[in-house]
């Protein structure tokens, strides 16, 4: 104590002491009166927003009619598939027809060595002949009271046996030649040039490529909502657009997997396509009103369910729930909206339920195009690399 007080008596550090206790309140004042005007610059910009609502652009939507679609694993499948199979026992004499070949209904796949069947059938005809001629003699006789019921009842058995034979020697030559019971292709051959072949074994494999089938399964819970008639698009494996009409639908499930079988009959004039590619259809099962909008205007609500933001009539906002029914490049399906709702497509994620906003409208014709209603277009989510299809897709 007695240091400090000498300290102080002297001059020195007396204005040493005053000076930096000056400098010390000066800072302190600088510090002070920053934060007050901080304080102050903070209540003005609180004041400017409530006082200012927060603009937004909005755009008005209308409803579409949207058909919806079942997805389906598919593969195709020839419309029909025959084998053709030998009438006769002998040799095999000619194929016409290759491996590979489409041929014409009638035409000729395989042919047997006729061996002495051509003068069977020569013999047949003979002996019909003279059987006609018996029976016109045995029924002038009996005009003339010269013939018995019994001989003439002979005559008749003469005659329908030698008409019998006569057939039969007719089918065997002409079961000689193997033909194509349709137009199709030669899938395959069971038999060489040379080879011994036997009644029922089968010579070649006729497919029927035109039309093609997009054959599947659907669950259940799908099948009553489809209906024959209705126009199917599907994209194949190497990713070629297709189109038919679903012809058939199962009317029992399959025993192991509980689904039902269905059709849809593609034209195959071209002959570009081929049986067993795999593929994806869409099936029409309905349509629903909806609206198309970008998916990144969709939000989540506090339950984790998709909504859109929107406003009312006083411009207030609204979070309203919506179903995705589609996802395409240009944007999603979703159903769960009013016919002609106002939605928010800027400034959404600034925006509470309940808040009212200045609202600034978008041009109808920028990013979200009038939907154009096409039941058999066909588009692909981008987030599928091999097919698209819009509607409920269902796993296979």
């Amino acid at each position: 104590m007695n240091f400090l007080v000498n300290l102080w008596r002297q001059r020195n550090y007396r204005v040493a002491l005053i000076v930096t206790l000056v400098s010390l309140l000066w800072l302190l004042s600088g510090l002070v009166g920053r934060d007050v005007e901080n304080d102050e610059a903070v209540s003005r910009v609180s004041a400017t927003a409530v006082a200012e609502p927060m603009r937004v652009k909005a755009r008005r939507l209308q409803a579409q009619p949207y058909t919806t679609r079942v997805l389906v694993n598919s593969r195709t499948e020839a419309n029909r598939s025959v084998k053709l199979r030998a009438e006769l026992d002998g040799a095999i004499a000619s194929l016409p027809a290759k491996e590979g070949d489409w041929v014409r209904a009638g035409d000729v796949i395989c042919e047997i060595a006729a061996e002495d069947r051509p003068e069977r059938l020569a013999r047949a005809r003979a002996a019909l002949r003279k059987a006609e001629l018996d029976f016109s003699g045995a029924e002038k006789l009996k005009g003339r009271g010269l013939q018995s019921e019994t001989a003439m009842a002979q005559q008749e058995v003469n005659l329908a046996s030698a008409r019998a034979d006569f057939r039969r020697a007719q089918v065997d030559v002409a079961s000689l030649q193997i033909r194509a019971p349709f137009d199709g292709v030669v899938n395959s051959r069971a038999v060489e040039l040379g080879d011994f072949i036997r009644r029922g074994e089968e010579c070649a494999t006729l497919l029927d490529m035109n039309p093609m089938l997009l054959v599947g399964e659907v669950s259940e819970s799908q099948v009553a909502k489809l209906q024959t008639g209705s126009v199917a698009s599907a994209k194949l494996q190497q990713g070629q657009l297709v189109e038919g009409e679903l012809r058939y639908i199962s009317q029992e499930a399959h025993p192991v997997t509980r689904g039902y079988r269905v059709e849809v009959a593609l034209d195959n004039a071209s002959k570009q396509l081929r049986s067993g590619i795999s593929a994806r259809m869409a099936l029409p099962s309905g349509e629903v009103m909806a609206h198309r909008v970008n998916a990144s205007l969709l939000t989540l609500d506090d339950n984790g369910d998709l909504g859109l933001r929107i406003l009312d009539e006083e411009r207030r906002v609204q979070l309203v729930n919506v179903q995705m029914v589609s996802d395409e490049h240009d944007g999603v399906w979703v159903t769960g909206l009013p016919a002609q709702p106002t939605i928010i497509t800027v400034g959404q994620e600034y925006v509470t339920r309940g808040e009212t906003v200045l609202v600034e409208f978008e041009d109808a014709h920028g990013d979200l195009p009038a939907p154009q209603r096409n039941v058999s277009s066909y588009s692909e989510p981008e987030t599928d690399d091999l097919l698209d299809l819009r509607g409920e897709e269902q796993k296979q």
